[in-house]
């Protein structure tokens, strides 16, 4: 009969508190995501896309970490409800680390979700710098064009967060003419396969869109391009359980983002994540300070005009004519009466003396 060592069970007893603090960062996680990418009330919620590029030698490192706090800050002023960040380790623990020292304040700290390329050697290290979640792409991210296609080669890494203490949340690129077809039954199906394929329902999905194929793609001045991707209608019930956001890739200007966005919240989206295709310029390696100016403004536009989305009529008095109205008002005042009675006829002067009479 084997006897159990103390050194067993000393090793027993932390691998059992390790597993739990783990699970309990993973609630916790799961939590402050979901609080801040569901959306009671039915507004769009709306995160950036960081693109934070890696500092070649010592002395850009320290100008980064600067120009990254002050990109943290911005970001949090503005509002928005999550940072996706697609940059090293140590880009993700001084954004953090920001975002932590604004805990109690207001606005308060945004959960920051990693959306680079990573794998299960780096979700511990991810983990640690203090990422609330990782984008995990389906499939290796290709583009689907059939729900059959779907498999479940992806789903290791969502445990491997999970046991990091971190949220894995699945990213599914759709083909335009999958998502032009896709139903409300359909997106219940897709996320419904997802649940299963990662042995849990994910905090949120995030759907990526690419456009229709065009038949012209040689032709340089072929127009399809500019046009909106297809979207899929996305039912309330299953948003208000699990939040399913939309990529949103259009340049801005023209107003596109506000277009773009408010398409995705009418077909049924809980929020959008403006990728870094949408800032304009050579986004691979961004100046921090531009970066951070830009998002404020946008996220503050966004976020003031979504009760444009709200269809009403509305009479605009200015178009009356004010002499007709000045007339209308006089009318109504003598017919209440509120002036005597228009028959009657008042004196104001005492003829037999000249004097002045007064209202009797």
């Amino acid at each position: 009969m084997a006897t159990i060592t103390t050194r067993t069970l000393l090793f027993l007893y932390c691998s059992t508190q390790a597993l739990g603090l783990s699970q309990e960062a993973a609630n916790l996680a799961r939590g402050r995501i979901f609080e801040a990418v569901s959306s009671p009330s039915g507004k769009l919620t709306i995160s950036p896309e960081l693109v934070i590029p890696d500092p070649s030698d010592p002395t850009a490192i320290l100008l980064q970490t600067n120009a990254i706090n002050t990109l943290s800050g911005r970001i949090r002023t503005a509002k928005a409800n999550a940072a996706w960040i697609t940059g090293g380790v140590s880009a993700i623990s001084t954004f953090a680390g920001e975002q932590e020292a604004a805990r109690g304040g207001f606005p308060g700290p945004v959960p920051l979700i990693f959306c680079g390329n990573t794998n299960n050697d780096d979700i511990a290290a991810l983990a640690e710098a203090g990422a609330s979640g990782v984008t995990v792409p389906v499939c290796g991210g290709t583009e689907l064009t059939s729900l059959e296609d779907l498999s479940g080669e992806w789903t290791s890494i969502c445990q491997t967060c999970v046991d990091a203490g971190i949220q894995p949340i699945p990213e599914v690129t759709l083909a335009g003419a999958l998502a032009e077809n896709l139903g409300e039954d359909d997106v219940e199906s897709l996320v419904e396969q997802l649940s299963t394929a990662a042995g849990m329902d994910p905090v949120a999905v995030l759907l990526t869109m690419n456009p229709l194929a065009s038949d012209n793609e040689d032709d340089e001045d072929d127009d399809s391009r500019d046009e909106p991707v297809p979207l899929p209608s996305i039912p309330k019930k299953l948003g208000k359980k699990i939040p399913i956001l939309g990529s949103v890739r259009v340049t801005a200007g023209q107003n596109r983002l506000t277009t773009e966005s408010q398409r995705l919240k009418q077909a049924g989206f809980t929020g959008v994540v403006l990728r870094s295709d949408c800032v304009p310029g050579f986004r691979l390696n961004p100046d921090l300070d531009v970066v951070g100016l830009f998002w404020a403004a946008v996220i503050g536009e966004l976020k003031s005009t979504r009760s444009k989305s709200f269809e009403f009529n509305s009479r605009n008095n200015m178009e009356k004519s004010m002499g007709a109205e000045w007339a209308k008002y006089q009318t109504n005042v003598i017919e209440s009466g509120a002036l005597g009675d228009p028959n009657d006829s008042y004196s104001v002067v005492d003829d037999s003396v000249g004097e002045y009479k007064g209202f009797a």
